[in-house]
């Protein structure tokens, strides 16, 4: 039988302790007190995470069930001093001075019945069973046995417990990587692509945990998948156009760009730029100013000039296109969706008697009759959420309207100005719709690759960035609720789409009005009943507090760092149902450190592992440093006015 299943001294003997206490615990059914052997080196084999073995009830007399338990906390404890120091001054002083070399005189060798390490653990509902010359992992038979000797497993079966549930041979295609156990870096916690996407996910830690980073790295796993899968981020604080540089650069132009929503998100020369407008700047110097503007981690801000390079990688490649709604007017909007159409007047609003609703409808058939039977044949079923407002279409739009509203027994519409919202809009559109530019994106375009499963090798990324937090939250209102609807009405589940929010407290709060009424509403339809048509969402936060709890218990999938508040902690322990005790080894997290804990996308169901991810900013520095053999090429310069930044 092999000989590495458990951990080791030195000397070669095993390292063991003893389980002293089990109670019982809501959340987690048990807890268990283990008590090691204080050495100096068993404080660096035992940590949060650790993998223990313990006799169970189940055990007979030729086979020996151990259930398997994982360290939450563990600390030294010496006899003399105990944990809250009380008495004579002078003595506890002396006291503690003896316990200071107890600590350091005893390395791997215990030689005080002084000291011990005191551990709490939790069930992971696995036992392993040995018998004869075979040890195998399988559900967990029994409870462990009060006073029995606890072992510390070794790497590979502590690789076998943590992916308990996933097949890494056969599943090699559609998991990743989610990070190394703290404990032990040759361990690599894997998660499942699609119950990770599809299931929902969050994100929660205090400020400099590395969310952010967390996400590029993860974002970065999840494209390397054979599973094609759409990601839209929305960026509130336009930090990811850095974070994900690399990334936007690597896939070809339609399935990687970064979506401004219009013009005023970006500095004036790069909207020049990527208009082609007269006397516009060159790729170079548009690139300046819009590196100005990119947040960059600590980390990468010495390489600030090749992360300049970067960026004007991604504008002669036109992967930064301008959102504008007047490019986006549908002829649903215009006329069927009032509720969504707050550029319209209360006046096109008004209520009307039944039969001038009646009416009024067959007055919006009629001018859409007239308008559309040039190019299309008016007998088909339209779909009029795809049919984009064009300079033609509105001109024959407005000539429509107005010979239906000159009829005599139109009057009462004419007179209540009922179309005067919808002509306004169509008048104010017209001459921006004079020439569509290379920087322009449609909602079709977007929805069409969203939607698009016939390449089963393609994956997107968007990066939906915005000036103004109204327009960010009114877009993801929008496209969610197009995309949720076209699935839903076609049966289409494929390919898998994610919507991911950072400050997700500002798109699901608890209390929501205007426009965070409408992101909530579609990021709560999407939580619900997403995941039946391939749509799910991503939420990351340090405001835990402030989120919607309906929409906060639907991720399947938690990473959870430092929360310093209580009402945090206590909030994401009741919502993934774990007590919120198991969030003290996260106090002592470093950054990149995680606790990740799944009901499906791990192989260790519901149970918590501290893992260490991949520091995203080393992938964009190695991708910077490349650059230096492949900059951008360099066009003629024309000078730009620095005070003209936001006014081009």
């Amino acid at each position: 039988m092999q000989d590495n299943w458990f951990v080791k001294d030195k000397k070669g003997k095993e390292r063991t302790g003893i389980l002293m206490k089990l109670a019982e615990n809501e959340h987690s059914r048990y807890e268990f007190e283990v008590w090691f052997e204080y050495t100096r080196l068993a404080m660096n084999d035992i940590k949060e995470g650790t993998m223990l073995a313990v006799p169970n009830y189940a055990t007979t007399w030729d086979e020996t069930h151990y259930s398997i338990i994982e360290v939450t906390s563990l600390k030294p404890i010496h006899y003399a001093i105990g944990e809250n120091p009380t008495g004579f001054p002078g003595f506890l002083m002396e006291a503690a001075k003896n316990a200071a070399q107890d600590w350091t005189g005893q390395d791997d060798e215990p030689t005080e019945d002084t000291t011990t390490i005191q551990c709490t653990a939790i069930p992971t509902n696995l036992e392993l069973l040995e018998c004869k010359n075979a040890r195998t992992f399988q559900a967990e038979e029994n409870i462990p046995m009060v006073g029995t000797m606890v072992r510390i497993l070794d790497t590979e079966p502590t690789q076998q417990v943590v992916n308990r549930s996933i097949d890494t041979q056969t599943e090699k295609d559609y998991i990743f990587g989610g990070g190394t156990f703290i404990r032990d870096e040759k361990v690599t916690v894997f998660i499942r692509v699609e119950e990770f996407l599809r299931l929902h996910f969050g994100i929660f830690g205090f400020t400099g945990v590395g969310k952010s980073n967390l996400l590029s790295t993860y974002i970065a796993q999840l494209l390397q998948s054979k599973i094609p899968v759409k990601i839209v981020l929305f960026d509130l604080m336009g930090e990811y156009m850095g974070l994900l540089v690399d990334l936007l650069n690597k896939y070809p132009l339609e399935r990687a760009q970064v979506i401004a929503l219009g013009e005023r998100t970006l500095p004036g020369p790069v909207v020049s730029y990527l208009k082609n407008e007269r006397n516009a700047p060159t790729s170079e110097q548009a690139s300046e100013y819009l590196n100005r503007i990119t947040l960059l981690p600590s980390d990468l801000q010495k390489q600030k000039l090749k992360m300049q390079y970067a960026l004007e990688k991604l504008l002669q490649e036109r992967k930064i296109k301008i959102f504008s709604y007047v490019e986006n007017l549908t002829i649903w909007y215009l006329f069927y969706d009032w509720k969504s159409n707050k550029l319209c007047p209360l006046s096109y609003k008004r209520r009307l008697k039944t039969e001038l609703q009646a009416k009024r409808k067959e007055i919006i058939k009629l001018v859409l009759k007239a308008s559309l039977k040039k190019t299309r044949d008016y007998e088909n079923q339209l779909d009029y959420k795809t049919i984009l407002l064009s300079k033609d279409l509105g001109a024959d739009l407005l000539k429509a309207l107005e010979i239906e509203l000159d009829k005599p027994e139109n009057k009462e519409f004419k007179e209540g100005k009922d179309f005067e919202g919808v002509m306004g809009q169509i008048q104010i559109a017209i001459p921006h719709l004079d020439q569509i530019t290379p920087a322009s994106i449609s909602m079709n375009e977007i929805l069409s690759d969203l939607n698009d499963d016939e390449d089963n090798t393609k994956s997107s990324l968007y990066v939906i960035t915005a000036h103004d937090p109204d327009e960010i939250r009114k877009f993801a209102a929008t496209l969610g609720e197009e995309l949720y609807e076209a699935r839903r009405r076609s049966g289409v589940v494929r390919p898998l789409s994610s919507f991911i929010f950072d400050e997700a407290d500002e798109f699901i709060p608890q209390d929501a009005t205007g426009t965070q009424e409408d992101s909530k509403k579609i990021i709560r339809t999407l939580a619900r009943r997403g995941r039946k048509f391939g749509l799910g969402i991503g939420i990351a936060t340090q405001r835990i507090r402030y989120l919607d709890t309906n929409i906060m218990g639907q991720p399947h999938t938690y990473m959870v760092s430092k929360l310093p508040q209580v009402s945090d902690r206590v909030k994401v322990a009741e919502a993934f149902g774990i007590p919120e005790d198991m969030f003290r080894q996260t106090f002592k997290f470093k950054p990149g450190n995680w606790l990740i804990m799944s009901h499906d996308a791990t192989g260790l169901k519901a149970i918590p592992v501290p893992i260490q991810v991949d520091n995203a900013n080393r992938r964009i520095s190695q991708y910077l440093e490349s650059l230096r053999v492949e900059e951008p090429k360099r066009t003629e310069k024309v000078m730009v006015e620095p005070s003209n930044l936001f006014d081009i």
